[in-house]
């Protein structure tokens, strides 16, 4: 009584996809020290405003925020959001805009405003994500609390990236 018999065995491998993703604020990478928030200063970009101290922001003193997120190296999509906790300005009456200084307003919610948010899809990491903030003291007619206090602000940006997974319908 004969029988016929064959066994194969295999084995496999299974390699995981890179996670490379960068932040930068003003051209200079946020370095990944595991801290989740950033802090930093608002640098008066107006010329024109010469009657404030180096270093000071006042009435009429605008400037841009550049950030920007790089997934070059990165071996799957992501999604991201930028946000910023304007809740620590306090008493300084500092706008934000998209656009520009006279584009779309961001009006916190809880203290909190949304930049941008997104998806890169694997086949676009190696393009950067970048984004402007652009904010404004709005000049006005008479003292503000902030100016007699000499008021400390913070800002605090969350530059968050997940991996992007496609789900289907």
């Amino acid at each position: 009584f004969a029988k016929y018999t064959s066994k194969v065995t295999a084995a496999g491998t299974a390699t995981a996809a890179k996670w490379a993703i960068a932040f930068a604020k003003d051209g200079t990478n946020i370095e990944d020290d595991k801290a989740e928030t950033k802090t930093f200063a608002l640098k008066d970009d107006n010329a024109a405003n010469i009657g404030a101290a180096t270093g000071k922001i006042a009435p009429g003193s605008f400037g841009t925020i550049d950030l920007s997120i790089d997934g070059t190296g990165s071996e799957v999509g992501y999604s991201y959001t930028i946000t910023a906790d304007v809740s620590g300005l306090g008493t300084i009456p500092v706008e934000f805009h998209l656009d520009n200084a006279s584009g779309q307003k961001l009006e916190p919610a809880e203290g909190k405003i949304t930049i941008a948010s997104g998806d890169v899809l694997q086949e676009n990491v190696g393009t950067e994500v970048q984004k402007k903030l652009y904010w404004v003291w709005q000049e006005t007619d008479g003292d503000t609390a902030a100016g007699i206090e000499a008021a400390t602000g913070t800002i605090d940006l969350t530059l968050e990236a997940t991996q992007y997974i496609k789900t289907t319908n």
